[in-house]
């Protein structure tokens, strides 16, 4: 298929593209991409600057990219898969269907195809004035208050027992990834004299730290792994999974005393502060590219490639969470300097807060979604690190101010549970729905369980207690991602650690 050197007039999101979506009755061409996906640069540089794959387009569709990172709302809601995500979409935002990378040729059919049937029925797809579309809900209403599932960790230990994958680490038979909160949750059962967790602790750390997962060369680890040996990696570097990497390194070290789980987590913290460091600024950018070509080259031939590009974009969530990992290390390690950064990165991100607006989801971009549930616990939680670390009141006060935002603008109480982000009038398509998350959820009640405490807060408990419980009966739905519940469940049962 002939190629163009020009590429397709991407709109975004927002109202004025679903307009003309309606005016000009024509679909949606969704596509969800992300900065430092190989597949996302692939798609830009062949299947959308084929001149047939353009001239259907521009015939028939409204274009509208979003970056994943940009906008993880909207992600959430329209993802299928992976990125690349190709999403077809009516006027009001209704899914018509869609799928991941797709080539010229296929695009071409696919989009032909789409047009046509939404060319014949499209008054079929159109839902009336002001009404939302319909999807399937996350909520789910109870006529009795929901309890605690007070055995969840005894199921948990012996779920993750069964998920370890014995021959090569790491949970499951297929890909492979940090796991932070199951892992977490396996050394704190080893530093309570779980022996049965011994192995699947150490085989685990093992293989994130000494397989293609970690580079060798330049520290740091990569998003995943495809396959279940921990090989074909997918190359992208991203902030927030190396300071999983970090914490989990750290615990590591601190349960087992095994030293090259110290000298793993040095070199990730290495890795972040030469490459993904602002230093003119303070903070943390946010990934780094998939390049498999260079990060495929022995360490010679990369000397003489350029580093892959770094995204610039500071994220208020991603930021805190690896200022936590930096606190983590400045304790165990003994370094100040890792405090003194973390604490750096902290300040900047909570330059962002508004009062009854939360924090910004992007650091610098004035107009950045704000309001939503992730980066209000994320900063939360640091922030009640950084007032452990520093012993300074107003990082605690910020820290409730956040959750008391959250309470405020993104409590349900019709199922007594956070919502993922606050609906805004200017919403279009699924953003006009929300959604209940069931981690973040548990993370948002052991933040507030933990600022009960120190700020004598029953609203909070009250309230972290609740956040829990609504989760109760979809936890073990959660495999072993049901971690983040039974690591707030102390706290929520207000037992002493802290």
């Amino acid at each position: 298929m002939a190629e163009s050197s020009d590429s397709l007039d991407w709109r975004p999101w927002g109202q004025e593209a679903f307009a003309q979506a309606g005016t000009d009755q024509k679909p949606i061409l969704l596509t969800v991409g992300a900065t430092w996906s190989l597949g996302c640069a692939e798609i830009l540089r062949t299947t959308y600057r084929d001149q047939v794959v353009r001239d259907l387009v521009t015939r028939y569709f409204i274009p509208v990219w979003v970056d994943a990172d940009d906008r993880p709302d909207i992600n959430d809601r329209y993802n299928l898969g992976g990125w690349p995500t190709i999403a077809f979409l009516t006027p009001d935002g209704q899914l018509l269907g869609g799928q991941t990378f797709t080539e010229p040729t296929r695009m071409a059919a696919l989009l032909e195809r789409v047009a046509s049937a939404y060319t014949a029925r499209h008054t079929e797809f159109s839902s009336p004035a002001g009404v939302p579309p319909s999807t399937a809900s996350s909520e789910s209403a109870s006529g009795s208050a929901p309890a605690l599932d007070l055995n969840l960790e005894g199921w948990l230990a012996e779920h993750l027992r069964d998920a370890f994958d014995s021959i090569h680490g790491g949970f499951g038979r297929a890909s492979k990834r940090i796991q932070e909160a199951p892992i977490r949750f396996v050394l704190a059962r080893c530093h309570g004299g779980d022996g049965s967790m011994r192995d699947v602790g150490i085989r685990t750390l093992d293989a994130i730290g000494w397989s293609p997962l970690f580079d060798d060369v330049e520290g740091g680890v990569f998003r995943l792994a495809e396959r279940r040996d921990w090989g074909q990696p997918h190359v992208e570097k991203l902030l927030r999974v190396n300071a999983s990497a970090v914490q989990v390194f750290l615990d590591g070290w601190a349960v087992f005393s095994e030293s090259r789980y110290r000298d793993r987590a040095i070199q990730v913290i290495q890795y972040v502060t030469r490459t993904l460091i602002d230093r003119s600024n303070g903070g943390f950018f946010s990934s780094q590219f998939a390049d498999d070509v260079y990060y495929g080259a022995t360490t010679a031939e990369r000397g003489m490639l350029e580093s892959p590009p770094v995204d610039r974009a500071v994220y208020s969530g991603a930021n805190s969470e690896m200022a936590r990992a930096c606190m983590r290390g400045a304790e165990l390690l003994g370094d100040s300097s890792l405090l003194e950064c973390a604490v750096t990165a902290l300040e900047r991100v909570i330059e962002t807060y508004q009062r009854g607006q939360g924090v910004a989801h992007q650091v610098d971009d004035p107009n950045s979604v704000r309001g939503l549930l992730t980066d209000q616990v994320a900063v939360g939680e640091a922030l009640y690190d950084a007032y452990r670390a520093t012993d300074r009141d107003v990082y605690l006060d910020l820290a409730q101010e956040l959750m008391l935002f959250a309470m405020r603008a993104l409590w349900n109480a019709r199922v007594g549970a956070f919502v993922d982000r606050v609906v805004a009038t200017d919403d279009v398509g699924l953003l006009r729905q929300t959604i209940t998350p069931f981690a973040l959820n548990c993370r948002a009640a052991h933040l507030l369980a933990r600022l009960s405490r120190n700020g004598e807060r029953a609203d909070f408990r009250e309230r972290a207690r609740a956040a829990l419980a609504s989760q109760s009966n979809v936890a073990r739905t959660h495999s072993v991602d049901a971690a983040p519940y039974v690591l707030a469940l102390d706290d929520a049962c207000f037992t002493e650690s802290p």
